[in-house]
Order: structure tokens, then C-alpha cells, then sequence
């Protein structure tokens, strides 16, 4: 970007991103666009951004845009602001360059972080040890697979002193916010979230709600318990007495009240969750289905197979058939 419009008086702020092939364009747009609002409230361009790839060439989106970087890779500018944002494709080529890249803009940058499955990164370049971070909820499961002495925060972004991860969609937007926040105050924050239809500025402790977690919400609190227990105990299921037991309440009440209000039984719902992880696990591991059924709780590949195929129609060797290419 220019600098012609920043005046030598008032502050202003860099932000990088880089760019790993597929990533998350809606985290990138929903992190910029704040900052473009509060240019335009603030008169000035108090905040500028560049974006770089690995190789300083065109990376495409995971929804097939394509973006230039504006800053080579090897490019001396130091950062107020710098952030790694990746998408589905979480273990990118060229890992030793990719290190080596992060490892130099944590050192130019005043904050460093990540962007939706950008913790993936930081974690292999050994940025996460001691820290508390978070990343997105469809990412959560297979990464503490890849990295179990590493465990994400459910919220929807943490900042830990400098390092400040994102979950991607729209937590971008909140750290946006917060930026704009911190450095020019509540006031210019709340006009740039009204421009976007937000109408308060969310703090970093609002936790991520998965897809499957939302029809749980209005549920009475022994039934959100049995479901926080099921959900805590996936590779080795609990019997549905001792849950019950856990919980306080009978085996009879337990069951009535997964009718009433889910229309299934305690059982078939707890299978349905653990199904559901089985699919996380297709979609963003390379485990074999032998090793996906033992951390589902499946006693055999056969059995998690035939149970997938009726719970989602299709095999779970078709269901990588069907991801899209990283």
C-alpha cells in the first residue's frame, strides 16, 4: 500500500499475512476490511498491509481466488502485526523454509500469530510450547492427534502475551477489532464493527460453537452434561448407567429426557457424536481407517464402516474420495 496519505504526526500500524496455498479467504477479508473502515473513520491511513508467500508467487484461496503478494518473502520490513493464515491445507511443502520464514517475522513483528488452521505452523516451528492458542473447531480434533502434548483453547481467538491466534470466519474480525480497539480506542471500534453490522466488540474468552453443539444450547443442564461427557469421552465410551451416575440422575430420566427433547436414545445419540469425530479425522488426517475406529471407540474397521454408511450414506474409504484436493 501507499504510504503517501499517512501523515508524520499520527500513528500507524503494519500488518502482514502470509499466504499458504488454500488458505482462508474469508479470514483474510474479514481481518483487512476493518482496518480499511477505521482508515476511513480515522481520515488517514493509520493502518497499511502486505501480503507474502512462500515463494513470492500467486497462491489460490481455498475458494480458487488468487492473490499476488505485495512484499517479497526475504523482504526486511518489520511488522506491528504479522500473521500466518493457512485453510484446509494444514502441512504445507517446503516445511524447513516455512520455519525458518516464521521464525524471522517473529522477531520483526510486535505481535505473531495465526489464522484459522495457521496454529498448524506455529506449532511445527515451535512457537506454541507454554502458550495458550486456538484454531478452528473443525481442525481441533486432528490436531491434538498430530501434537497431543499441545491443547487448543475452544475459544475463538487468544492473545498470550505477543503471541494472538485466530479461529478464522469471522473471530479475524474480532482481532480486528481489538487492534483497532487497543490503538485508537472503544469509540473508532464500534463504528467500524457497525459498518459490518457488529454490535459489540466480543473479548477473546467467547467460546467457538461447533456445528453439531448449537442444537444443544437450549437443552436443560443434566442433558448438556451428558453431552459435555460423551463429547470428553470418545476413544473409550462410557456405559450409559455410569453416565448417568456421573450426572446424577437415572438411567430412566436420562433416556426420557434424550427423547423428549432429541428424539433419540442416549445410546444411538452418543454413537452419532463419535461418527462425527470418525468424519473429522477422515477429512483432515491421513489415519487409516483402522486407527480412526480405535479412536472413536469402534471395536473394528468393519463396524465403524457399517455404521458410517448408515449414519452418512457412503464408506468411509469413499468419504476421502469426496474432499476437495488441498
Amino acid at each position: 500500500m501507499s504510504l503517501k496519505s499517512i501523515p508524520t504526526d499520527r500513528p500507524h500500524y503494519t500488518v502482514g499475512i502470509l499466504l499458504i496455498d488454500d488458505f482462508s479467504m474469508m479470514s483474510v477479508t474479514t481481518m483487512i476490511n476493518p482496518f480499511r473502515s477505521a482508515n476511513r473513520e480515522l481520515g488517514y491511513d493509520a493502518f497499511t498491509w502486505d501480503f507474502l508467500t512462500l515463494d513470492d508467487r500467486t497462491v489460490t484461496a481455498s475458494d480458487k481466488f488468487e492473490a499476488k503478494p505485495t512484499l517479497p518473502i526475504n523482504h526486511p520490513k518489520k511488522f506491528n502485526y504479522f500473521f500466518v493464515c493457512s485453510g484446509l491445507q494444514t502441512d504445507p511443502p517446503n516445511r524447513a523454509k516455512l520455519n525458518a520464514a516464521l521464525q524471522r517475522f517473529a522477531k520483526q513483528s510486535e505481535i505473531f500469530g495465526g489464522l484459522s488452521s495457521g496454529a498448524y505452523m506455529l506449532a511445527r516451528a515451535g512457537f506454541l510450547t507454554g502458550k495458550e492458542f486456538t484454531l478452528h473447531w473443525e481442525n481441533q480434533t486432528a490436531f491434538i492427534e498430530e501434537f497431543p502434548d499441545l491443547l487448543p483453547s475452544t475459544a475463538l481467538f487468544v492473545t498470550d502475551g505477543n503471541l494472538w491466534t485466530s479461529s478464522g470466519g469471522l473471530a479475524c474480525m474480532d482481532i480486528a477489532l481489538k487492534i483497532i480497539n487497543d490503538r485508537f480506542g472503544l469509540k473508532i471500534a464500534n463504528a467500524v464493527g457497525n459498518q459490518y453490522q457488529i454490535d459489540r466488540i466480543r473479548k477473546p474468552n467467547i467460546e467457538q460453537r461447533p456445528f453439531f453443539m448449537a442444537d444443544y444450547e437450549t437443552l436443560p443442564p443434566k442433558l448438556r452434561a451428558a453431552i459435555k461427557l460423551m463429547i470428553e469421552n470418545l476413544e473409550h465410551p462410557l456405559p450409559i448407567a455410569e453416565l448417568s451416575d456421573a450426572i446424577g440422575i437415572t438411567v430412566r430420566s436420562l433416556e426420557r429426557g434424550f427423547k423428549q427433547r432429541l428424539g433419540i436414545s442416549p445410546g444411538k445419540h452418543y454413537r452419532k457424536i463419535r461418527l462425527e469425530k470418525a468424519k473429522q479425522l477422515l477429512w483432515h488426517t491421513n489415519m487409516s481407517i483402522l486407527e480412526v475406529s480405535i479412536l472413536t471407540g469402534f471395536p473394528s474397521p468393519s463396524y465403524l464402516s457399517r455404521l458410517y454408511r448408515q449414519e452418512f450414506g457412503v464408506l468411509p474409504s469413499d468419504e476421502r474420495k469426496r474432499i476437495p484436493s488441498k
